[in-house]
């Protein structure tokens, strides 16, 4: 039998093109793009909404996911990120523990309505979430498949090149929301700065409004993270997976935190057990200091980047192949 693909945005084939393309040929059934506008071009794709069937479906996404199984499909999910999620529990001052609504949301590893049969994880947090609320599916932990195929930048610049990119304004919890308004001054100070060159780039579903907003703060926009890669010397970022997909390669961050990100709540990864994956830039503190220090790199950056990759990823290279021989055994 053969497997098929399905991804509504484009940065769900930036994920899932990788396992794709690891298919023998004979296993690839129909790579689905349902959305709208640009996305990579991957072989075999068709542009429009797959039919009803029971062939074996991978998607990259709970909305893709909720979809295929209206269509009768059965479904394998792959996180299209690093698996972070907000099942962190906030305890008030009188010590009520408080469960938030953002524990049961669907996009995030361990929600509601993720019915999948298989589940492919980066790492061991989000797949002990998705294992223990869904305990007769399928878990593994692969990897990245993305992280393969990221480019890494040939030289240094002679002036640094600071990417400075923002999450989408997502009002799931207060982590998930972007750090644009808190920091928005700040970026503007680091593009003034003539010891670096300040490049804008951000969550494709913003990509609009940031675009807009770094032409009038005169930093050119950069629209794929690849290009990111090959030009950043150090990445400045909220909240997104792209912070450590780019710490991946070998490279520092500065993570930002907006003032509405609650220090008492420990989400996990990002916030904040892998937080010491970069530089910490506090609003009332900017962004000049911390790139600075970031842009040293010392040992013991790289040591506290390492340990907080291992939290994030089972594996940092093979993942495409490694969850396309779990896929063809699950689709078979």
């Amino acid at each position: 039998m053969r497997l098929d693909v399905v991804a509504k945005e484009s940065h769900f084939v930036d994920h899932l093109a990788p396992v794709w393309m690891a298919l023998p040929p004979k296993v690839r059934g129909r790579f689905y793009f349902r959305g709208h506008g640009d996305c990579r071009p991957v072989e075999g794709m068709i542009r429009g909404q797959p039919p009803a069937s029971s062939n074996p479906t991978l998607v990259a996404a709970a909305g893709d996911l909720i979809f295929a199984r209206r269509l009768g499909r059965r479904v394998a999910i792959m996180e299209h990120g690093a698996g972070q999620s907000y099942g962190g529990i906030l305890v008030s001052a009188g010590g009520k523990r408080l469960r938030g609504p953002w524990r049961e949301h669907s996009s995030y590893a361990g929600g509601a309505n993720r019915d999948a049969e298989l589940f492919l994880h980066p790492g061991p947090h989000p797949a002990a979430r998705d294992a223990a609320r869904y305990p007769d599916a399928r878990v593994e932990v692969v990897g990245c498949p993305k992280l393969d195929q990221l480019p890494r930048k040939a030289a240094p610049s002679k002036v640094p090149v600071v990417a400075v990119s923002f999450h989408w304004n997502c009002h799931i919890a207060p982590e998930t929301r972007w750090a644009l308004p808190d920091f928005e001054r700040h970026v503007r100070s680091l593009a003034a700065d003539r010891r670096y060159q300040v490049i804008g780039h951000g969550h494709p579903r913003a990509a609009v409004k940031l675009s807009a907003w770094y032409e009038r703060c005169g930093i050119e926009f950069v629209p794929t993270f690849g290009e990111v890669c090959e030009r950043a010397d150090v990445y400045v970022i909220d909240n997104s997976s792209t912070l450590f997909e780019f710490a991946a390669t070998g490279r520092p961050v500065v993570l930002m935190n907006a003032r509405l990100y609650r220090r008492p709540v420990e989400h996990g990864l990002r916030f904040w057990q892998a937080a010491t994956v970069g530089v910490q830039a506090n609003v009332r503190d900017g962004l000049i200091g911390a790139v600075t220090e970031a842009l040293r790199d010392t040992p013991d950056q790289q040591d506290a980047r390492e340990r907080a990759l291992d939290l994030v990823y089972g594996y940092r290279s093979g993942a495409a192949a490694r969850a396309a021989g779990v896929l063809r055994e699950w689709a078979s």
